[in-house]
């Protein structure tokens, strides 16, 4: 018997195999000697990629609006470097705005920044609320466009993310932090409306993005390459050269090749360390599903944290063809490619803490890893993706 050791969260699962099946791997190429974080946010605004530090780029008297749009390790840690990095130009913190999605839970960090950036001020966007928005162009493509007022009007934008594969802008990150997660409900809404195609390297939503980014001047961007457990690997800072040497960094990393389907695909996520939420479900989910046989069986193996009558109802709207509202706690082309995929074939997660009721969220429960290893007895060809959530598996046909 074939013997693999499946560890997800505080969790470690035996799978086994009969010794002919066939099983394939898919591990990330992560650095064997990682620098800390400090170290790496430090080398990255000191070092920025095509364009000057960002210091030297400002002035004392420059209103900066810093974009937050995501989550991760790290990321209180890498917020205050840049911070600290812009009080050095001498701009005073009471001309900084954070501006953030309801989705960052600002309650749950802001307290923790130091004394010296009380001043600073906090805003979540509304994409509802008419009065903090102002107009930005208008085309055939997107119509009139309204983004956040303060945003536009800022001498200086930071956008602080993380760049990851995503099925509607190819890669995320960067400027897809602008738009359209900080323009208005309608143009929300009509972007969610789109046809999504299955591949992944579509560039429907990234010609928009970048067309907003350009339009907006030159906004400075932190990225942040993630490696295992939620580890940070790399980080980038700059402007258009930076968001390439992003992209090339990412796809060394998490993006591999695979010349064939499989019946079964695990899709392992997350370490102790790391928190998992239904959007990272998604994310694996949407890898996983490029190589599956037809009719095949996808294995969502991690303990994740979320509110589940939230997703209920997004899953609802959607199977039924309605619009989600412009607050939807998953980006609604992720939410697409889940309902896409429990219709088409078996879509099985195992029991996340404190919930027990997978049947809601369309999928079916495992519990065991004796139930796994039956799924993989008469499996045609069995694949285990680690890392999923942040993998890209590309499918070459033979």
């Amino acid at each position: 018997m074939k013997e693999f050791s499946l560890a997800f969260g505080s969790k470690i699962w035996q799978f086994k195999l009969r010794n002919e099946q066939i099983v394939c791997e898919f591990l990330p190429k992560l650095k064997t000697q990682q620098s800390k974080t400090p170290q790496l946010i430090r080398k990255a605004l000191s070092h920025p990629v095509g364009y000057p530090e960002l210091k030297r780029a400002i002035t004392p008297d420059d209103r900066l609006a810093i974009v937050l749009v995501d989550q991760f390790n790290g990321f209180l840690e890498i917020l205050i470097a840049v911070l600290e990095h812009i009080s050095g130009a001498g701009v005073a913190m009471e001309n900084v705005t954070l501006v953030c999605l309801s989705s960052t839970n600002s309650d749950s960090w802001v307290a923790d920044l130091p004394d010296e950036f009380n001043e600073i001020k906090i805003e979540v966007h509304n994409p509802d609320d008419k009065k903090s928005h102002a107009f930005l162009t208008s085309s055939d493509e997107i119509g009139k466009l309204y983004l956040n007022r303060t945003i536009i009007e800022a001498d200086q934008i930071v956008v602080l993310g993380k760049r990851q594969y995503d099925p509607y802008f190819g890669i995320s990150g960067a400027e897809a932090d602008l738009f359209p997660a900080l323009a208005n409900s309608e143009v929300i809404s009509s972007c969610s409306k789109e046809v999504l195609g299955e591949d992944i390297n579509s560039d429907l939503g990234k010609k928009q993005a970048l067309k907003v980014s350009w339009l907006l001047g030159a906004p400075y961007f932190v990225q942040v390459i993630e490696g295992a457990n939620g580890d940070i690997e790399e980080i980038f800072a700059g402007a258009d050269e930076a968001n390439r040497f992003a992209e090339k960094k990412l796809d060394e990393i998490w993006k591999q090749d695979a010349s064939s389907s499989f019946g079964l695909v695990i899709a392992l996520m997350g370490g102790v360390d790391e928190k998992i939420g239904f959007v990272q479900l998604c994310r694996a989910l949407v890898c996983a599903k490029r190589i599956v046989k037809k009719n095949g069986v996808i294995v969502l193996l991690a303990q994740a944290e979320f509110n589940l009558n939230d997703i209920k109802k997004q899953l609802e709207m959607k199977s039924l063809g309605k619009s989600e509202s412009a607050f939807s706690v998953v980006p609604p082309h992720l939410i697409k490619q889940w309902v896409d995929a429990v219709s088409h074939g078996k879509v099985y997660v195992s029991t996340f803490e404190g919930q027990d009721d997978i049947g809601r969220l369309l999928a079916l429960p495992l519990r065991s890893a004796q139930e796994l290893c039956d799924l993989g007895s008469n499996a045609d060809g069995v694949a285990i993706i680690r890392d999923a959530h942040k993998s890209y598996i590309n499918f070459k046909k033979r």
